[in-house]
């Protein structure tokens, strides 16, 4: 997904929500504020790698399990690293060896995202005074990184450095490109994600996703105005499914999205019966049938959301995947008849 076409969808998204009552519009954008970090304001993720010499900066996202790499540009000493279609990550490499007034120029050029410290091993601490000096010329947090011989790492660590350690962790540790991930800044955090397929990154994200539309839906289906929400619920719920698909590292899919939801037997037909059962409470409990309308918007687009990320990127099969949108789905009415099979797999585009 291009920025202009970022860009594009964020304005329909604010001039739909335009459209509602003013008392409405400033707590729903609010909950905009980290879907626009995340993607409208998208970054490559900058890593400072100081401390021991280890992998080559290739080698070492490579463990990482990112998709296959380019080394692109050199920009003041930050190299990027190009995964084609799904973005690029930037890394400063200032471990032993690299001069000090090498490392203070592009520090100077770009403030790091995330430190991470490799351990220096039983016989080289002797370099630790320097490497520590390099990770606090910035205010980045540190991630460390240790061989099974290098157990003393978190240890060392004390006064104003020790206070930015986000995690230990051992240099083969399949957990560290989510401990990254997490440490990162939200414009940071998607793209870096998407390069190294980090299943649970990718997790945390959509769930950012999910959180903010299940409340930007809740809040519209309070409207007492019958049908009137529907087309702006519909968007937004497609929207967030196609928004879960690019997380993944795939393009945004419109058209997936759209599939995705009728194999999950979501259509304008189910979306009423569900909208409006809820909305003739208001006729038995005037007070809050309003409210359990909104709950009940709400809760669709959390399901409908808890069934992308179970499809789209733990790749639960789409049999399960539905019988999980059914336990989580508020039940008014009957359940809808079996929809029809998703082309393809989760693995699909």
């Amino acid at each position: 997904m291009t920025r202009d076409t970022l860009t594009g969808v964020y304005d329909r998204l604010t001039g739909l929500i335009g459209k509602l009552p003013g008392g409405l519009q400033k707590p729903i954008l609010r909950e905009l504020t980290p879907i626009k970090e995340l993607f409208l304001e998208q970054r490559p993720s900058r890593l400072f790698l100081v401390g021991a010499a280890g992998p080559t900066p290739l080698k070492f996202l490579a463990s990482l399990g990112t998709a296959k790499l380019e080394v692109g540009v050199s920009d003041n000493g930050w190299r990027s690293h190009v995964a084609k279609g799904r973005g690029e990550i930037q890394i400063l490499d200032g471990r032993q060896g690299v001069p000090d007034a090498f490392v203070a120029g592009a520090l100077d050029r770009h403030a790091p995202d995330v430190v991470i410290f490799f351990g220096h091993g039983e016989a080289g601490w002797e370099e630790w005074e320097s490497s520590a000096a390099r990770a606090g010329a910035c205010t980045a947090p540190v991630i460390g990184l240790e061989s099974e011989s290098a157990g003393r790492l978190r240890e060392r660590f004390d006064g104003p450095l020790g206070k930015r350690l986000s995690a230990v962790l051992a240099a083969d540790d399949p957990a560290r490109d989510e401990a990254i991930c997490e440490a990162l800044p939200l414009p940071a955090r998607l793209e870096f994600a998407r390069v190294t397929n980090a299943r649970r990154a990718q997790a945390h994200i959509a769930g950012s996703l999910l959180k903010s539309f299940s409340a930007l839906c809740g809040v519209i289906g309070v409207q007492p105005i019958p049908l009137a929400d529907l087309p702006i619920l519909t968007t937004l719920q497609t929207l967030m499914v196609g928004m879960i698909i690019h997380t993944t590292g795939r393009p945004f899919s419109a058209r997936l999205a759209a599939e995705f939801l009728g194999a999950l037997g979501v259509n304008i037909g189910a979306g009423l019966a569900l909208r409006e059962g809820a909305r003739a409470l208001v006729r038995i409990v005037p007070i809050w049938g309003n409210a359990v309308s909104g709950f009940v918007a709400g809760a669709g687009t959390y399901a409908i959301g808890k069934a992308a990320i179970a499809y789209f990127i733990e790749e639960t099969p789409i049999t399960e995947t539905r019988k999980i949108f059914h336990a989580v789905l508020p039940r008014f009415g009957k359940k809808p008849p079996a929809p029809p099979a998703l082309p393809g797999g989760p693995g699909t585009a």
